[in-house]
């Protein structure tokens, strides 16, 4: 059993939040948390709560709520979730008013539902309380797919696709860290966008971060060549990369140090074999994705990057 001195002797973290910003920029997006949380409200009162995945459950209280300033957590395993948790509210209880209200209507009992719904909502709509279905992460991400899904169609139906994949796939696997979990938020891929395009000239993906972009492939109709443009940290490459590969310099005001390499379609896998280009690669891609949310997470195409995410390396069956 978990006592008050063992609960205040934990490691409790604590965010002071906006509603304007997402809940995962936070809390990371490495992997969900569970444990205990309280949240802070503008007049002094607390909630306290149990989760297995406190961002998703934050989301849920904003929509409740529009007076949380902060919230605190402390991490736990599933056993210790019920323990834990009447015992942080009596402890907050002696110095705080809690908004906790106890429910004895509830069928069957504690259940996992009340870890991804909060227990006092299931309540109120039992009750008969309608609910507010807002347009969250998950909602967001299906009406941005239908509404890019015609430009991945259209990258789709070119001869030349599997190559194209074959590079963006190979740039994603090597440079982007845990691109299944941060695309769409700290970085994105587009397909087919309107950027430079002339009569001779189409992009055929871009991929950003932040406010920069970190590669994008383009085609030219007058003699039929595919190239990319890599940008990297140029503070990284070698004097052999300089003296080998082509490269200019960067134009991004919001990062002096970029460099543009250009790189022949169907050249990508060979060019990360250097270990510099790959860290230089990597520097700029993590450096902005650390810096927020990427100002075109918008025109993040989900199904260019379902596509990316199937071409992964699998493991060699023994």
């Amino acid at each position: 059993m978990v006592k008050s001195s063992d609960a205040s002797a934990r490691r409790q973290r604590r965010w002071e939040v906006e509603n304007s910003v997402a809940p995962s920029v936070y809390f990371g997006l490495d992997r969900k948390l569970c444990g205990i949380y309280t949240l802070e409200f503008e007049g002094g009162q607390r909630y306290v709560g149990q989760t297995v995945d406190l961002a998703s459950r934050l989301a849920a209280h904003r929509r409740r709520w529009d007076d949380i300033i902060a919230i605190s957590f402390v991490e736990c395993g599933l056993e210790e979730l019920n323990t834990l948790e009447r015992t942080m509210i009596a402890d907050t209880e002696k110095s705080f008013a809690v908004r906790n209200r106890a429910f004895t209507n509830m069928p069957g009992g504690d259940a996992a539902l009340d870890l991804v719904v909060d227990v006092q909502e299931q309540a109120e709509w039992l009750s008969g309380v309608r609910p507010a279905y807002p347009l969250d992460e998950r909602t967001l991400a299906a009406e941005r797919r239908q509404r890019t899904r015609p430009k991945f169609e259209q990258l789709a139906a070119l001869d030349h696709f599997p190559e194209v994949l074959a590079d963006l796939s190979t740039y994603i696997h090597a440079v982007i860290p845990w691109p299944s979990t941060t695309g769409g938020l700290y970085w994105g891929v587009s397909a087919m966008p309107g950027t430079a395009r002339t009569k001779e000239r189409r992009r055929y993906f871009t991929v950003n971060a932040h406010n920069v972009e970190l590669l994008f492939m383009h085609h030219f109709s007058d003699d039929g060549t595919t190239e990319s443009v890599l940008n990297v940290d140029g503070t990284k490459l070698s004097r052999a990369d300089r003296r080998e590969l082509y490269i200019t310099e960067g134009y991004y005001r919001s990062y002096p140090d970029a460099e543009a390499l250009y790189v022949p379609l169907g050249a990508m896998a060979e060019l990360y074999e250097r270990p510099t280009v790959l860290a230089a690669a990597r520097s700029m891609a993590l450096g902005l994705m650390r810096r927020g949310p990427s100002n075109f997470a918008k025109f993040h195409s989900d199904d260019l990057l379902d596509a990316v995410l199937l071409q992964r390396n699998e493991p060699a069956v023994q």
